[in-house]
């Protein structure tokens, strides 16, 4: 397992020894430093990346419970505490646990494995959704055999008559479909239809005015019909303000 950097932010010196003593038994814990209160801690916090903050609530200054409020989501917490009356709440933050003190090891153990669990599966769907985003495909039928395309290396889409050319840097393919039926099989956000002959790959598209799009050295006309929604499409893509 990664290593999965944490924090201690702890008042009282015996809780924030027993913690780093557990801390200990796990390899894949790495203890960045141990705080007395939030303000203390926040060098680290911008300094580095804290994946999990162990984390007591009756701080001096702000407490734990107002400081979980305003930390990204990225960041994990397990509160610990000698109070019960605030779990609640805790939990209404999303917190992985709530652990009264004093913290036996059993019970952190129970945590640590609480929020592994969590972390390994939000590393997989994220790891899923990355696959689908960034290769994403579709087949064609291309010369009497289904042919499987990447969404991220076609260029764009020409209509001929009752056939479609699919471009890509290197190559060209030749499909019996229509430019309509391929539009809709196209996921939403990265395809724009700027004519009635061409469907346009946005993160390929180098330059523009309008009346043409260019990607790479070609150039494509933008349909009087298509022209205000590419307008307003390409205007709203970083480094393309006008």
């Amino acid at each position: 397992m990664a290593a999965i950097n944490c924090i201690i932010i702890e008042d009282e010196l015996p809780a924030s020894i027993l913690l780093e003593l557990h801390i200990a038994k796990f390899d894949f814990l790495d203890l960045k430093g141990k705080f007395t209160s939030v303000s203390n801690a926040q060098n680290i916090l911008k300094s580095h990346k804290i994946d999990l903050i162990f984390l007591d609530i009756n701080l001096p200054g702000k407490s734990g419970i107002e400081f979980a409020k305003s930390l990204f989501s990225e960041t994990a917490i397990i509160f610990t505490t000698a109070y019960t009356e605030y779990a609640v709440e805790g939990f209404e933050l999303d917190a992985i646990d709530y652990i009264l003190k004093p913290i036996s090891l059993e019970r952190f153990t129970k945590a640590i494995s609480k929020y592994t669990k969590i972390r390994e599966l939000n590393e997989v769907v994220l790891h899923a959704k990355n696959l689908e985003i960034e290769r994403a495909f579709i087949f064609v039928k291309c010369e009497r055999k289904m042919l499987k395309l990447f969404l991220d290396e076609i260029h764009y889409f020409e209509s001929q008559g009752n056939y479609l050319l699919i471009y890509t840097a290197t190559d060209c393919y030749k499909t019996y479909q229509s430019i309509t039926e391929m539009e809709d099989k196209l996921p939403e956000g990265l395809f724009v239809r700027i004519h009635r002959s061409f469907v346009v790959a946005l993160n390929k598209v180098t330059s523009y005015n309008a009346n043409h799009i260019s990607i790479q050295n070609k150039q494509l006309p933008i349909g009087r019909f298509y022209n205000s929604t590419v307008s307003h499409l390409l205007n709203s893509l970083p480094g393309f303000d006008n």
